[in-house]
């Protein structure tokens, strides 16, 4: 028999239909809503396919593939083989037919009649980029759900879980919450019908869900839950903010815990109390900051207190930047030392090393190592209190504007942090803090930071214009007040930048140590390529260079699993924050954030460049994507860092995953006049690499163009 109906019970076998076609006759036999049809085999006569094609009845019809190839659970092959869609049946079929079979070897052809349906799309039972299995992901479109898989139209994405549906993206409002349930339902029982997560296609026709296709879903990252010892932890916080993929296990074991001890060690000697273990967590690969160090409660507040109050009255200056309201009375103390001793010593340290390293043993490499790991600790620590005065000088200015300037002369209180100063970008910036990526002057990237003039000239000329509006309508005592919080708060950003460029001075050195390591340990057999070095820990490193052994498989493992891990979504915090803290981001919002419309589909952060733009987003995640973004595009990536600044130029607005009012991204799009909303979470995973967003950059929110 060369044409098979899919009532048949041979369709059943993908030996003899083919993978579609013996899927569905299977679900049509579970008595799932699938659409009758047939299946044409090699050596089917016209009179059979014309035959056949009489029984469906005298509609268009659909001729899809059904390789015994496709559609299987470890290689979908989707879209490898031709689809004709509103083909007559008659000997056009044929035609069409004879197509399809070209598109590959062997392709057994299904047909089916055409739906003219109200919507149709797809939908997955997990999510395909986390691996996360509660969820049911929705995408529609209006009419046909060609243009949609075809990549022509973005459509509507909606996210099912049992705690309801939520729409993500509305590009054409095809469906509403009822259907999307029902669809994810459908794909659901399609999904425990089959055994493993499902990729479906669907249409709504005269109000009745059909199920057009199913298939396993191919490539499906872990499973994975997002646990961290007790407390609260965040990866946007301090050293988080440099921080925007997976840990590779050398940095995380060396360089970010050498850091992260030195400026813990550096807080103890300055409050007398060491901070709870652990100091980070690493969960699926990512860094996660312990908030555990903050008081949790009133009277954890209580017992801290007279400590503090006895250091305050005997070193006032240099306990009073742990204090928000009084840290203007000790930053300066802490900007002096930055300037005149800590930089001095980091800079001839690092010139000392770059001089070493190509001559030292490869095994006092370590020391070298481990002594730029501890200055760039104590420097992160200044950073904290210099550049992080940046956000405690923001807030009252902002609620200042908010209270008694925004409702006379409109704006933003960030209008008034911009133009102050040029970003420079230097040989030792970097794309992210983890140290195996390339530093900016070994990537080779073109600074093109000094086409920044024109927009520094006019930025500036309109802060002025705006300081000069605000004085004017003010009262002398409030003018005087405004000039004294409009004054710290530009100082502080200033320094903010300059301070924190030179923050991987040592970055270059690290690495060129490193790869003699890397070298020497390839010579020994240990690892199969120099970087695989950082697919080790610091502990295994040193013993390998002692006494040598294998970790080729072990670190190419590592190098896997790292690999997975970035596709994943990780959240921004886990476990519960602190209700200081809680309380003092809740005031920090409202400070920042203007007042906005509810949009249930917008992507929300952080307000942190005022101003509205509308473009193609661009998603980039590592330096070497950076020539893919165009003039006039968004901007999204998991975070921004100084080697990140040339791309400013080019971009009309910026969105990050992680990120603060103070972070790079935040600073420097002020400087370049274009808006940014950060520390979204996850807005490089919601945002398709090319749809049409507008980012607003005073409310902090993302939408669908």
């Amino acid at each position: 028999m060369s044409v098979i109906d899919l009532s048949d019970p041979s369709a059943d076998d993908p030996a003899v239909a083919g993978t579609k076609a013996a899927t569905l006759a299977a679900l049509a036999r579970a008595a799932f809503p699938v659409l009758p049809g047939f299946v044409v085999l090699e050596g089917a006569t016209d009179d059979e396919v014309l035959a056949a094609a009489r029984s469906l009845g005298s509609g268009v019809l659909a001729v899809r593939s059904s390789a015994v190839a496709e559609d299987l659970a470890d290689a979908s092959h989707a879209g490898q083989y031709r689809t004709e869609l509103g083909v007559a049946p008659d000997r056009s079929l044929l035609s069409a037919i004879q197509r399809v079979r070209a598109s590959g070897d062997g392709v057994r052809v299904l047909v089916q009649p055409l739906l003219d349906p109200a919507a149709a799309g797809v939908a997955f039972t997990a999510d395909p980029v986390t691996g996360e299995r509660d969820v049911v992901l929705v995408h529609a479109v209006r009419g046909l759900g060609e243009r949609l898989v075809s990549g022509h139209a973005a459509g509507d994405e909606w996210r099912v879980t049992a705690a309801g549906a939520t729409r993500r993206g509305a590009g054409e409002a095809a469906i509403d919450v009822a259907i999307a349930r029902a669809v994810a339902d459908l794909a659901r029982r399609v999904e425990q019908a089959r055994g493993a997560p499902q990729d479906i296609e669907w249409a709504l026709a005269d109000g009745i869900l059909q199920l057009l296709q199913a298939r396993p879903m191919t490539a499906l990252p872990d499973a994975v839950r997002w646990e961290a010892p007790p407390g609260a932890f965040a990866r946007s916080f301090r050293l988080g903010e440099w921080i925007g993929e997976p840990v590779t296990p050398l940095f995380e074991s060396w360089l970010l815990t050498t850091m992260e001890e030195t400026m813990h060690g550096d807080y103890a000697r300055l409050v007398g109390q060491p901070a709870p273990r652990p100091l980070h967590a690493v969960v699926n690969g990512w860094y996660y900051y312990s908030l555990n160090f903050l008081p949790a409660s009133g009277g954890a507040i209580a017992r801290m207190l007279p400590g503090l109050l006895v250091r305050l009255v005997r070193a006032p200056r240099r306990i009073a930047p742990v204090f928000p309201p009084l840290a203007r009375f000790g930053v300066d103390l802490y900007a002096r030392e930055w300037r005149e001793e800590l930089l001095p010593a980091y800079r001839a340290a690092v010139e000392s090393a770059a001089v070493d390293v190509p001559s030292l043993p490869v095994a006092r490499l370590v020391d070298t190592i481990d002594r730029l790991a501890v200055m760039a600790g104590h420097y992160f620590t200044s950073i904290t209190f210099v550049a992080g005065y940046g956000w405690k000088t923001e807030l009252p200015l902002a609620s200042f504007y908010r209270k008694h300037l925004r409702a006379k002369i409109g704006g933003h209180h960030q209008l008034l942090l911009r133009g102050l100063y040029r970003p420079i970008v230097g040989p030792h910036a970097v794309s992210s803090l983890d140290w195996s990526f390339p530093t900016h002057g070994e990537s080779g990237l073109v600074d093109d930071t000094a086409a920044i003039g024109p927009r520094y000239l006019r930025l500036g000329a309109e802060r002025a214009e705006l300081e000069r509006r605000a004085r004017a309508a003010l009262a002398p005592k409030l003018a005087s007040r405004f000039d004294r919080l409009l004054s710290e708060a530009q100082r502080a950003s200033i320094m903010r930048e300059e301070q924190v460029r030179d923050l991987t001075l040592a970055w270059p050195v690290l690495r060129a140590a490193l790869r003699r390591v890397g070298e020497q340990l390839v010579a020994g057999g240990a690892i199969a390529e120099p970087h695989d070095v950082h697919f080790l820990t610091r502990d295994e490193l040193v013993a390998l260079l002692d006494a040598g052994g294998d970790r080729r498989v072990i670190a190419a493992e590592r190098r896997a699993a790292w690999s997975r891990q970035r596709r994943l979504v990780a959240p921004l915090v886990i476990g519960r924050v602190p209700k200081m803290l809680e309380s003092l981001l809740g005031a920090a919002d409202r400070a920042l954030r203007d007042d906005e419309t509810a949009l249930p589909d917008a992507i929300r952060g952080t307000p942190a460049s005022p101003g509205r733009a509308s473009g193609r987003a661009r998603v980039i995640r590592t330096a070497n994507e950076f020539d893919r973004l165009q003039p006039g595009e968004i901007l999204v990536c998991p975070l921004t860092a100084p080697s990140w600044t040339p791309l400013f130029e080019r971009a009309a607005a910026v969105v990050t995953d992680v990120g603060s009012p103070s972070s790079h991204a935040s600073i420097v799009a002020r400087e370049y006049g274009i808006p940014a909303v950060v520390g979204t979470g996850d807005a490089t995973m919601r945002i398709a690499d090319g749809a049409f967003v507008t980012v607003d950059g005073a409310s902090g929110t993302v939408t669908s163009s």
